[in-house]
């Protein structure tokens, strides 16, 4: 169970953590979550970003048509990649009451989303496999944040996941996020999000 609270955020070394995305007061659960190295030390060169919807009961199948099309070579670390992350649909389908989700598995090297934002869907779940993890503001305020520096920075290590309470679910209140900025710096990062599929009829509990 939950070992640390954070303003609105809540964090734990084991899954049962997100479950407190269902309280008012939470915006951000995260579970603190190694990845193994296989996944981390993927290659990563000349794979394509990967975005599709599945139903749960066809995402396996999907999922390794999709790395098949994105140039992702069979492997241990792939194997454990499409283990972990069906894990991670599955807990997340289960908190949100959803019979589909949304992946998306990109391969980042710019800051992609560099202002600080509240996401527009529900709720979403994000893992960085490799490279560095999603930054978050841990203030009572976050929500008013007007994307500028602030200085409440806080940043997921690689291999935790992070579900983060989006405006659809609490206007006032959404977990604030961007991508850490790494353009220009020779890093990159492999991120898993998991968006509610679009047919899925979500409605939170």
């Amino acid at each position: 169970m939950p070992v640390a609270t954070l303003s609105r955020a809540i964090i734990a070394g084991n899954a049962d953590v997100f479950h407190a995305i269902r309280d008012e007061d939470v915006s951000l659960a995260i579970w603190e979550k190694k990845a193994p190295s296989a996944i981390t030390n993927l290659p990563l060169t000349n794979i394509k970003n990967i975005r599709f919807q599945a139903l749960l009961g066809e995402l396996l199948v999907q999922l390794e048509a999709e790395l098949d099309g994105a140039g992702y070579k069979r492997s241990v670390g792939r194997n454990m990649l499409i283990t972990d992350i069906s894990m991670l649909a599955n807990r997340f389908a289960a908190i949100m009451n959803l019979t589909g989700v949304e992946i998306r598995l990109e391969h980042v090297t710019t800051n992609a989303c560099k202002k600080f934002h509240g996401d527009h869907v529900t709720a979403r779940l994000i893992c960085t496999y490799a490279g560095q993890g999603t930054q978050w503001l841990d203030s009572e305020n976050a929500a008013d944040c007007d994307c500028g520096d602030p200085h409440n920075i806080r940043q997921l290590a690689t291999g935790d996941v992070a579900l983060f309470k989006g405006r659809l679910w609490s206007a006032d209140a959404p977990a604030i996020h961007r991508s850490p900025p790494i353009e220009g710096m020779g890093e990159e990062r492999l991120v898993l999000v998991i968006n509610p599929g679009a047919t899925a009829g979500v409605q939170p509990i």
